[in-house]
């Protein structure tokens, strides 16, 4: 079976959205169930020089929107700025999720075949499609994911591997028990 650039990323993006969904409500819990100030588990990070749980929610989406415009060959949107606030950031989600169900399969279909010119801060250069997808799109996009579940278990969060895998339909091959 062979699958397209839009079937690696385009619904692989949008279940890992769900998934970062799920976290802002597992956080909004673990804040009520511990006594936390609401919002306080927006603010937390792993290490000093890392970003925040609602920064990952929130760069996450960016990274998403500016990934999919360049294998999509068009100029990437404006980085949103949004507010480190719940609502805000389930808007956010809802809007990239709603991106990328606009995405066409047709539009991405010769991307692996481009060269893109990445910048900094992150790796500097020119990358064959394959690689850029392999090595650079969902690596990203799942380390924004991953941290987010890193922080909510290190604050106790009751979460693991069936969270961070999202909820599997019976098109992905069944019951994961």
């Amino acid at each position: 079976m062979s699958l397209s650039v839009y079937d690696i990323t385009v619904p692989v993006m949008v279940h890992g959205l769900n998934v970062m969904d799920d976290y802002l409500d597992h956080a909004q819990a673990l804040e009520r169930t511990k006594g936390f100030r609401p919002g306080r588990i927006l603010d937390e990070r792993l290490a000093p020089d890392m970003l925040t749980f609602g920064e990952q929610v929130s760069i996450g989406c960016n990274k998403v929107a500016a990934h999919m415009a360049k294998l999509m060959q068009r100029d990437p949107p404006a980085a949103c700025n949004t507010p480190m606030m719940y609502p805000a950031l389930k808007g956010r989600l809802l809007e990239t999720r709603g991106f990328l169900q606009k995405v066409q399969p047709d539009e991405v279909a010769r991307a692996q075949s481009h060269t893109y010119e990445l910048t900094p801060p992150i790796v500097r250069g020119w990358y064959g499609g394959d690689d850029y997808i392999r090595h650079l799109v969902l690596p990203d996009f799942f380390f924004h994911i991953s941290i987010a579940h890193a922080i909510l278990r290190h604050l106790g969060a009751k979460i693991g591997k069936r969270d961070y895998l999202g909820k599997l339909s019976q098109q992905s091959g069944g019951d994961y028990s």
